[in-house]
């Protein structure tokens, strides 16, 4: 998760700089998924980063409870490094991609949602987790971003048993923001993505599974 925080990072400043060497650099151990000629997958996407093997896919089970300050991404930074290589090959202009680069090689490590909201727009969501958690959200460049959840855990007779609040915030915002906390059950988790900027941003929001 740290590597993949610190990779959202760093591309996101690259890309704002249209820093091509740097961009390269963070794709250097991607490997895009290669197709047979019907279109099927004959290996999956393989991502390395700090050392760090890096496997995501989508979130599974995600509901929108509060989105209706999104944004378009259109013309924003997208974040995955199938993106990253569109944007080098096009000098930084982001363009639309077939999302063939969700197809992951090997056992996926985190869930992601890449999403715009717009000028001091915020959304909530609703996903499923166990165990130890682990959130971040990162914002493209000169974004700034606050970060809230609150999970509840219930027994088989659908009584609560544990809920945790917590949040990652500032008052102008953070470049990133970062929420770590148990759950002793399978349980509800509803996160909530502030911007707190004056402009539509783009952002990925990443959790461990």
């Amino acid at each position: 998760m740290e590597a993949f925080k610190q990779y959202c990072e760093n591309v996101s400043k690259a890309a704002a700089n249209c820093d091509v060497d740097v961009l390269a650099d963070c794709i250097s151990q991607w490997e895009p998924a290669q197709y047979d000629a019907t279109g099927a997958v004959i290996t999956g996407e393989k991502f390395v980063y700090a050392n760090e093997e890096i496997n995501y896919t989508p979130f599974g089970s995600l509901q929108k409870n509060d989105a209706d300050q999104e944004a378009t991404l259109d013309g924003h930074f997208k974040f995955l490094p199938a993106d990253v290589d569109t944007l080098i090959a096009n000098n930084c202009e982001p363009v639309a991609i077939a999302e063939a680069h969700q197809l992951r090689a090997g056992e996926n490590h985190c869930e992601y949602l890449v999403s715009a909201l717009q000028a001091k727009g915020k959304a909530s969501y609703s996903t499923r987790g166990s165990g130890r958690i682990e959130m971040f959200v990162v914002p493209e460049n000169g974004g700034k971003v606050n970060l809230s959840i609150h999970s509840i855990e219930r027994n088989y007779k659908k009584e609560i048993t544990g809920e945790t609040t917590l949040s990652d915030a500032a008052p102008g915002g953070k470049d990133a923001a970062q929420l770590v906390w148990e759950m002793s059950r399978n349980g509800e988790i509803e996160f909530t993505i502030e911007n707190t900027t004056d402009a539509e941003i783009s952002f990925i929001v990443v959790k461990n599974l």
